[in-house]
């Protein structure tokens, strides 16, 4: 591991640094395929971050050329212009000497989401994917109360394969499988991450195998022996008796072909107007009809993130308008 300072570039600074257990760090992983992305966020993060917020880290999981990182940068600064949180770039190839290329883009991602914490000085930070963007003001009391995590219970049916991957995990560690404990844990982002138990995951003597913990993340899900980084961090975290709390889901996301019914994906769009929903979430790789295009930049202008509909119809079919930059 090199030293955390060093494989950290600046790319946006607060002059006043901020520190205290009233703000988190947020760590956002993302590829190349995802800057679009990662800019609203960036610009959601700075209008609604600025009170839970005290450093955010960005680690790319992508091989980027110099100029092009150049005009992220700037793209960034731009939109971080009202952020009162450092923010901070980390390259992959900095952090570790896996054969991250060689894998499926998912798979590395999620290697990454657990290597980070060997950079994370805090004792929690709250991780993100590049499709999370906020919608309402953020505070510490919805990541973390009462020095524990908040998390929100999943229901994981039978036949749902995240309970092969829980089931895996909670083997590899010698724990009982049991679908109820699995649900105390998320599958998806934002996730609150307590940094000691994340560590944990990369500890091999934990592990009742020979093979490296990132062996088993790094199988495609239809793998006997895959499992998942949130499988793998759940299992160390029942191993070791951590306490959480449990909260209601104050996140909603439109993955990439779920849901696919036109009601469906309505219902979600319309779950931005709950007060208790403070992320929305959409992949880049999502095709909504224009119908559901227009529904969902009426609400990102209704939240101020942009400053008409034209323009987050814009942002949903190009992404970017020019030289990395988004429509306003």
């Amino acid at each position: 591991m090199k030293d955390g300072i060093s494989v950290k570039r600046q790319v946006h600074t607060n002059t006043t640094p901020r520190s205290g257990d009233d703000f988190l760090d947020f760590v956002t992983i993302c590829f190349s395929g995802e800057l679009s992305n990662l800019l609203l966020q960036a610009r959601s993060l700075a209008k609604y971050g600025n009170d839970v917020i005290k450093e955010w880290v960005i680690v790319l999981n992508s091989e980027i050329e110099a100029e092009e990182r150049v005009n992220i940068f700037l793209s960034l600064q731009k939109e971080l212009k009202n952020a009162l949180f450092n923010t901070f770039w980390i390259e992959r190839k900095d952090i570790t000497n896996i054969g991250l290329p060689e894998m499926h883009g998912s798979r590395s991602q999620q290697i990454l989401k657990i290597l980070i914490s060997n950079y994370i000085t805090d004792k929690f930070y709250v991780l993100l994917d590049a499709k999370n963007h906020a919608i309402r003001i953020l505070e510490k009391d919805f990541f973390v109360y009462d020095n524990q995590p908040i998390v929100h219970r999943e229901e994981y049916e039978a036949w749902n394969p995240f309970c092969q991957w829980f089931a895996k995990a909670f083997d590899l560690v010698g724990l009982p499988q049991d679908r109820a404990l699995y649900q105390k844990y998320q599958s998806t982002t934002p996730y609150v991450m307590e940094t000691e138990i994340v560590r944990k995951c990369m500890d091999n003597d934990l592990l009742n195998s020979s093979k490296p913990w990132y062996y088993f993340v790094s199988l495609m899900g239809d793998d006997a022996d895959s499992v998942t980084e949130f499988a793998l961090y759940g299992a160390m975290f029942e191993l070791f008796k951590k306490k959480s709390i449990f909260s209601q889901k104050n996140y909603v996301t439109l993955f990439a072909g779920y849901p696919s019914e036109h009601k469906h994906i309505m219902s979600f769009i319309g779950k931005m107007k709950d007060e208790n929903i403070k992320f929305f979430g959409i992949h880049r790789s999502t095709h909504l009809n224009m119908d559901e295009n227009i529904s969902l930049a009426i609400r990102w202008v209704s939240q101020g993130l942009f400053a008409n509909v034209e323009n987050g119809l814009l942002f949903l079919i190009r992404g970017f308008v020019k030289d990395y930059y988004l429509p306003e």
